[in-house]
């Protein structure tokens, strides 16, 4: 039984004020610096864990399916909100392969490496999973910052847009066959198309019948409408994973569907006098309640981190340049004979920062009691650190490598 005393309220609003400071502070100092706001969150989260001891990583474990699946619901549905179907379709055929790509050699390589490092091929296979998908958020803090490179952000807004929900998907997947013990092909396979094809459709379908709505609540100005929103995607998700479908999936295409509402409805020759878009209260008032909860969950994910498996945060700067390495081949392979130029690839393969997507689903395996990935938070923790050391390191030399380039054709 938790008794909360004076003390523990007093200790829990600390803390709570301190997460949304230095989320602000440190998203702050992102936009001046190479240095995202995550490591600031996670590092906050290493002070008042296992330095300090305030939170300890027992006392933790236990909340982790909420909290888990409470994330991954906000932030697909949030990216789905910010995804631009006419961009995204515009981009697909070569941004569907690059992802695709990308994905597959990061998830070989990386269970090649954990294979040999003696870890089982299915938790080889897993840990290629969970570093596999690319951070959304990452690539969205750059292409503010590099509004003139309008193709290489289409390319890299639809690759993280896939890969980062690929993830996680497969990570359940896996886990799941795991759990029951099949690993069979056709297993994984027709849960794979299963959740998918019940996620998406429900998702679609609720999202469909919810855009006129939301648009007459927008219309009459109803104060906080996009809570209801918000109520739709948690009831969507709850019953997609009753279902036995993604409730990741259906976040993801509900967000998207209601984002793009007036687009879609035009290209169903559907006649209409009101627009179906959502409003930028509603996307502002989301992407606030993201921030909490990614700050939150960085906090959280900081908290868990033991700080004395040395071996992992080794392991972890190995895989950042596997992953480095694999990127860069995935990217000039999935870009040969393209119209991107050398410095564009170079800037794509830059891109290989790991973010929330990652450190979500690095916490699922511990979740369920997987054998043998206690570990996993830290091993991850290094690699969330290195590849946003490559990430802006090669971001910025490659932006130099631009600069001269202009000048040399200048001159």
């Amino acid at each position: 039984m938790v008794v909360i005393t004076a003390e523990t309220s007093l200790f829990f609003m600390l803390g709570l004020a301190a997460v949304l400071i230095i989320g602000f502070v440190g998203r702050a100092i992102a936009n001046k610096t190479a240095v995202p706001s995550r490591i600031w969150l996670i590092i906050f989260g290493i002070i008042i864990g296992p330095i300090l001891g305030f939170v300890r990583y027992e006392s933790l474990v236990p909340y982790l399916p909420f909290v888990t699946n409470l994330v991954i619901l906000l932030i697909l549905f949030n990216a789905g909100l910010n995804i631009k179907l006419a961009k995204l379709i515009h981009g697909v055929p070569r941004g569907l392969t690059t992802s695709l790509v990308n994905f597959l050699i990061v998830v070989l390589s990386v269970g090649v490496l954990m294979y040999f490092l003696g870890y089982s091929i299915i938790l080889s296979i897993l840990i290629g999973l969970i570093v596999a998908g690319v951070s959304l958020s990452a690539m969205s803090a750059w292409g503010q910052k590099n509004p003139y490179e309008a193709s290489n952000k289409t390319l890299l807004t639809l690759e993280s847009s896939l890969s980062e929900p690929l993830s996680i998907i497969l990570v359940l997947i896996l886990i799941s066959a795991i759990l029951l013990h099949n690993y069979s092909f056709s297993f994984v396979t027709t849960s794979l198309i299963s959740e998918f094809s019940i996620g998406f459709v429900l998702g679609a379908l609720v999202a469909m019948v919810w855009v006129p709505m939301m648009s007459h609540f927008q219309r009459k100005r109803y104060e906080y409408s996009y809570v209801a929103s918000l109520a739709m995607v948690f009831l969507v998700y709850t019953l997609s994973q009753e279902l036995n479908g993604s409730g990741p999936i259906s976040a993801l295409i509900f967000g998207i569907i209601i984002s793009n509402g007036e687009e879609i409805f035009r290209a169903l020759k559907y006649r209409h006098s009101i627009s179906f878009n959502l409003n930028k209260e509603s996307k502002s008032f989301n992407n606030l309640v993201t921030f909490f909860t990614t700050s939150f969950f960085f906090v959280y994910f900081g908290a868990m981190i033991t700080l004395q498996d040395y071996p992992s945060f080794v392991v972890g700067l190995v895989i950042a340049l596997v992953i480095l390495l694999a990127r860069f081949s995935g990217t000039y392979i999935s870009l040969f004979k393209s119209k991107y130029s050398g410095t564009d690839k170079i800037i794509v393969s830059s891109m290989m920062s790991r973010g929330i997507g990652t450190a979500i689903v690095a916490t699922i395996p511990i979740a369920y009691s997987i054998k043998n990935t206690s570990n996993l938070v830290d091993v991850v923790f290094s690699v969330i650190f290195f590849t946003v050391f490559f990430n802006s390191v090669l971001v910025e030399l490659a932006r130099k490598r631009q600069v001269s380039i202009a000048k040399t054709a200048g001159v």
